[in-house]
């Protein structure tokens, strides 16, 4: 199963033809169709700032992030806005009626936990339309930490299948909408759903939610341990079927006693 389709919403406003009515927003864009957004909702999505990228935490995957040197509009841009939204403040039915008597029913749509809206780029229908995923939760912390994107050839899917891998090897069950499960009863760990001891319980007491943040960060921290090929044994196979080769342990250099490295082993065989 492709996890995150747990989180996101996809593509729910099509015509009769079955064509999409909503396109993609370039990065540009991003900050003033949000402003337009926190004008008619009256809630904020921008003035919590992401420590390492700076971006608010309250935009989601890849929203308002992908910025690529190259220039190219498909990388510079995204398929839509994912925006955070904190279920013990905001009802979700309550937010979404609001919308639907100033938009109507055919620009606003519900399913699970989100509310989508054809919101228009910038605020003004002129340059189309762009759909807005309201993902509404009653643990938003994790969520955010839940929903960073990915980088380079992988996806934020890809960092879910790695995680999971790990769980399953360490005889835990991750999940990328709770946390950390009992993999017998599916009740959470404890400080389950904190990222910060997620990346302890994955990938070793030195880690820090910072090594946990994309695929690359995953396997730079994992690829030294002598237990590697065990712990993405489960993510080779699914993400192999996407043709997605993970680095194997014969690729990966050698270090030396009393590096960094060395002593991130020793640490993780002691524990």
């Amino acid at each position: 199963m492709n996890q995150s389709k747990l989180l996101e919403g996809g593509n729910v406003f099509k015509g009769a033809d079955k064509q999409p009515l909503t396109q993609r927003i370039a990065t540009a864009d991003v900050e003033s169709t949000v402003d337009y957004i926190e004008k008619i909702t009256g809630l904020d999505f921008t003035k919590e700032k992401d420590l390492d990228d700076k971006k608010p935490v309250k935009w989601l995957g890849t929203t308002g992030r992908k910025e690529d040197p190259d220039g190219t509009f498909e990388r510079n841009s995204s398929g839509d806005l994912d925006l955070s939204v904190d279920a013990n403040e905001v009802d979700k039915r309550t937010f979404a009626d609001k919308l639907i008597s100033q938009f109507g029913k055919e620009n606003i749509k519900l399913s699970g936990d989100n509310v989508h809206w054809k919101v228009p780029i910038n605020g003004d229908s002129a340059n189309g339309f762009v759909q807005a995923d309201f993902m509404f939760s009653a643990n938003p912390k994790f969520q955010q930490g839940s929903m960073i994107s990915g980088g380079g050839e992988y996806r934020g899917e890809h960092r879910h299948i790695i995680l999971s891998s790990i769980a399953r090897a360490k005889n835990m069950k991750y999940s990328p909408k709770h946390g950390l499960l009992n993999p017998q009863t599916d009740e959470l760990l404890p400080n389950g759903n904190d990222w910060n001891q997620i990346a302890k319980e994955l990938l070793g007491q030195t880690a820090t939610v910072k090594d946990i943040r994309s695929v690359d960060a995953i396997l730079t921290y994992i690829k030294k341990l002598p237990n590697y090929e065990e712990l993405v044994a489960g993510a080779r196979e699914t993400l192999g079927k996407q043709g997605i080769e993970l680095p194997k342990a014969n690729q990966i250099e050698s270090y030396q006693p009393g590096s960094i490295g060395w002593m991130r082993q020793l640490i993780e065989i002691v524990k």
